[in-house]
């Protein structure tokens, strides 16, 4: 009972309706509805799940549902398809296609997905946060620990090298959604050992978080957890 009530907060009667729920990937997805300033829908909702095995096979959220019926998973590549469709709304969170800062956009949303998400964070949350779900493997996490880092040193660089403040430039894009979530969920993990005293990198990433957009999903998020704990009382 608690839970629908931060998620009915959030409700609205028309746009698309996002599921999931806000301490996983999902943050990124409501970020960027709320970047874009959209009538949307959200429905708290967990991995495999009924509600969610209706769209997606492998039970994991996000999930986008679209008032025509469509659906979509994968969280950036809903948000890839979120800044293509609403283009008239915000022109610069999605580049382009086509052009040169697209080709950079796209590149950078694979590095942060599928090297220092999957390869990365993943690992850790697979193999040690849910050991006793998917096995405890220490020796997978130390590796994915260090990989973790390569990866960042690269974004690190990418960052250095714009001649903006963000990932690709002077424009904020979702591919800066993506990598300060995962920035987010290293410093939670204890994994930003290596780029906390950068101070070019903390000065992105608190300018990233000072958005309205990433201040008031991230109260989502300490409502649901907070309603979680409570409903485990």
């Amino acid at each position: 009972h608690t839970k629908s009530k931060v998620a009915n907060k959030m409700t609205t009667k028309a746009g698309p309706k996002l599921l999931g729920a806000v301490y996983y990937r999902s943050f990124r997805c409501l970020w960027m509805l709320e970047e874009l300033g959209i009538p949307y829908q959200y429905e708290s909702a967990h991995p495999q799940t009924e509600s969610v095995l209706k769209y997606n096979p492998l039970g994991k959220v996000p999930i986008l549902v679209e008032e025509d019926g469509f659906s979509m998973f994968e969280s950036c590549a809903i948000n890839t398809f979120l800044g293509d469709k609403y283009r008239n709304v915000n022109p610069t969170l999605v580049p382009p296609t086509g052009t040169n800062e697209r080709g950079l956009y796209d590149q950078t949303i694979s590095v942060v997905t599928t090297e220092m998400d999957a390869q990365g964070l993943w690992i850790h949350r697979k193999h040690e946060a849910m050991g006793k779900f998917f096995t405890f493997i220490p020796d997978a996490v130390v590796h994915s620990r260090k990989y973790f880092h390569k990866t960042n040193r690269g974004l690190i660089k990418q960052l250095k090298e714009t001649d903006g403040p963000y990932l690709l430039g002077n424009n904020f894009t979702a591919a800066d959604i993506a990598y300060v979530h995962c920035l987010e969920w290293s410093r939670e993990i204890g994994w930003d050992d290596k780029w906390k005293n950068d101070g070019e990198i903390v000065d992105y990433f608190k300018l990233c978080r000072s958005r309205p957009a990433f201040r008031k999903v991230h109260g989502m998020r300490k409502e649901e957890l907070a309603a979680s704990k409570r409903s485990k009382l």
